[in-house]
């Protein structure tokens, strides 16, 4: 049974709480990208400086192990920027197919809780709500 619109009355957008909370995740996901990228820049340059090596007492190899840790900050850093702009292109497709796109948003979310932590507790947050609306929540027009 369809309710008849009157002339003049707006359309009803089915999916509008899914589209704002994944276009909030992916943007703030893409924020948490760039600070992880910069956090494992610093965490590089600092380890790198002539002052940082003579007053902390750090000898090379504990030099070369945190290089590499930042290195490492700033790949999954890069991966959760990724993760990021998947959310913010995802959240264009949900009202297409809201289960397919709900899945994938749903997954991305949760993985980007391994690529950056504790920077990605909002978008992960949002991300999660959004893809179990997408499958929890039936859509009538």
């Amino acid at each position: 049974m369809t309710k008849k619109r009157k002339k003049g009355e707006a359309k009803m957008n089915p999916r509008k709480a899914e589209f704002v909370l994944t276009l909030i995740a992916g943007i703030t996901g893409i924020i948490a990208g760039l600070f992880g990228i910069l956090g494992g820049g610093l965490i590089g340059a600092v380890s790198q400086s002539s002052e940082f090596t003579t007053n902390a007492a750090y000898d090379t190899s504990d030099m070369d192990i945190l290089a590499a840790t930042s290195g490492m900050v700033v790949i999954l850093a890069i991966l959760a920027l990724i993760v990021g702009i998947l959310l913010f292109i995802f959240s264009f497709f949900i009202k297409k197919n809201a289960k397919l796109w709900g899945i994938l948003t749903l997954i991305l979310g949760v993985i980007g809780f391994f690529l950056v932590g504790f920077l990605w507790v909002v978008p992960g947050v949002l991300a999660v709500i959004a893809g179990i609306m997408c499958l929890a929540r039936k859509v009538s027009i």
